[in-house]
């Protein structure tokens, strides 16, 4: 019996040991919590940003290349990088290839070879279409990029030959495609080259040769 009565008493004790929070430590925890959100919120949006806008220059540089290897492989001698703004919420990039018979017959009947803008009538494959929300570029209207295997058909159309020349590791260049934010874009709905005209970080730029050299570089206004 003793042993039983030990046994109840110790079974009490843990009872009353087991305690719940009060109102003040919830209050507390609240608060804790509410802070590390408030602090952490816009590190993970401008994290999330950045992200987002890397991802799209990344696209274009891979488009690029993509384009230039099926040129110089001769799969498409005759290739194309186009961008269209779609206002402020976002971009689309799209590559477009010529085969090698469209090619040969244009150049044979004596018509130009340019970087036309059209999508239907002029290339023979829609090769690849990506769309990217709220990412902007340095354009606000269409503009493309076109290459072949020996650079002898090299052209830009649009608003992509009327860059502006930026300074990139120390050399001037206008072959070139901005990438920022589309708030950074709400102004005019295209990116600004440099802080002076308003640019804000994140913002990506690709840049191209004539051969299809493609480097990527996160840009501030002047590299």
């Amino acid at each position: 019996r003793n042993w039983r009565n030990q046994e109840k008493l110790i079974q009490v004790q843990q009872d009353q040991n087991i305690k719940g929070f009060t109102i003040l430590e919830l209050l507390v925890v609240i608060t804790i919590v509410a802070i590390v959100s408030a602090v952490g919120y816009p590190n993970f949006m401008k994290w999330r940003e950045d992200r987002e806008i890397r991802a799209a220059m990344e696209s274009a540089a891979t488009m690029l290349s993509s384009i230039n290897n099926l040129s110089q492989r001769g799969n498409f001698p005759f290739v194309q990088l186009k961008i269209t703004p779609n206002g402020t919420t976002n971009t689309t990039i799209t590559s477009k290839g010529m085969n090698v018979k469209t090619l040969s017959t244009r150049l044979n009947s004596g018509s130009v070879i340019d970087c036309s803008l059209t999508n239907s009538g002029y290339w023979d494959n829609h090769l690849v279409d990506k769309t990217t929300k709220d990412v902007s570029t340095h354009i606000n209207a269409e503009g493309s990029v076109c290459f072949s295997q020996d650079g002898t058909h090299y052209k830009t159309l649009g608003k992509l030959n009327s860059n502006v020349n930026v300074t990139v590791e120390g050399r001037i260049t206008n072959q070139y495609l901005i990438i920022c934010s589309t708030s950074n874009a709400s102004g005019s709905g295209k990116c600004p080259t440099n802080q002076a005209d308003g640019l804000k970080q994140p913002a990506y730029l690709v840049e191209w040769t004539r051969f299809g050299n493609i480097s990527k570089f996160k840009w501030s206004g002047s590299g």
